[in-house]
């Protein structure tokens, strides 16, 4: 007879931490509950932690949105060197872009869901992608300006 268990640790072979997984009985009785590795599910408690899972996921999308408003809100202004034919002495990187939406509009993105389609090397106006939360992006208005 298998019966569910939350495992409250990793347990090799077996699953990660906060999932639950179908084990046999004896198993789960002998050896992992006492352990203190797992406990038991009922129904109940099975149901109310997909209910907390679909309330945190609706959140975190509503959150995204939130964001992707904020950032669309205005453009990001750069002000740095620049040389003959309007090139710039470095380039502007998604660190740069990340680090200037955390002081304009207070809100953390990491650099690793900033996409430049282009490298940002001339002075202009250019769009990025910001990946937000699964098909949530936003389109930051990126200018660079003449210093």
């Amino acid at each position: 007879m298998k019966v569910k268990v939350l495992l409250l640790v990793s347990v090799k072979g077996l699953g990660n931490a906060k999932s639950i997984v179908s084990v046999s009985r004896g198993y789960a009785l002998n050896y992992l509950i006492p352990k203190g590795f797992a406990k038991l599910v009922d129904e109940e408690s099975l149901e109310s932690k997909k209910e907390l899972e679909k309330n945190i996921e609706s959140k975190r999308e509503e959150l995204a949105k939130r964001e992707k408003e904020i950032l669309e809100s205005k453009t990001l202004i750069f002000k740095t060197k620049v040389g003959d034919g309007e090139r710039l002495f470095g380039s502007i990187t998604s660190g740069d872009v990340a680090d200037k939406i955390k002081k304009v509009f207070n809100v953390e993105i990491d650099k690793k869901k900033i996409k430049l389609d282009i490298p940002i090397k001339k002075a202009g106006t250019y769009f990025v992608s910001v990946k937000l939360y699964r098909e949530i992006q936003a389109q930051v208005e990126v200018q660079v300006e003449k210093e």
